[in-house]
């Protein structure tokens, strides 16, 4: 089992700063938005989503570690409210740092999660992975999720 702790104030400014373009990028390589406005676009919405940072109500960001090592090798980041009528709780995010990816830790990662957010009577653990993302998109079929939702679209040239 991996360990999940509440992600200190100076980790979580450090992170944003990384996150923040790395949306921006994702964004842009799934067509959704232009290089120009992606930037942009994606600080509004990290502005819109975490507007108190840390404190933002119902958000919980989460630094993984190795119980061994107490190294970090990754983060999650949640939403849930408890008052959610199915108990569902979405995940932001969840990287495991480029060192640590192919050694089976995010299988290990969510088996954590979801043991960390059924003590807080979360029911339903729902997601958005990124169709390009195809390490992604098995890790998570192997997780067992559920595909909910597919969009689709295609470049007119």
């Amino acid at each position: 089992m991996l360990t999940l702790n509440e992600m200190k104030p100076k980790v979580f400014d450090e992170l944003m700063k990384v996150e923040v373009q790395n949306y921006a990028d994702e964004k842009v390589k799934a067509g959704t938005w232009t290089q120009e406005e992606a930037l942009q676009k994606s600080k509004e919405s990290f502005q819109h989503l975490l507007p108190d940072g840390l404190q933002t109500d119902h958000h919980f960001l989460l630094s993984l570690s190795k119980p061994d090592t107490n190294e970090s090798i990754g983060y999650f980041w949640y939403h849930f409210d408890e008052n959610h009528p199915q108990k569902e709780a979405f995940i932001y995010n969840f990287l495991i740092f480029e060192p640590y990816r192919g050694q089976g830790l995010g299988r290990r990662a969510l088996e954590s999660l979801e043991k960390h957010v059924k003590k807080q009577g979360v029911k339903k653990l729902s997601l958005h992975v990124f169709a390009h993302n195809k390490r992604a998109i098995h890790l998570y079929q192997q997780a067992m999720y559920d595909i909910t939702d597919i969009n689709m679209s295609k470049d007119i040239i």
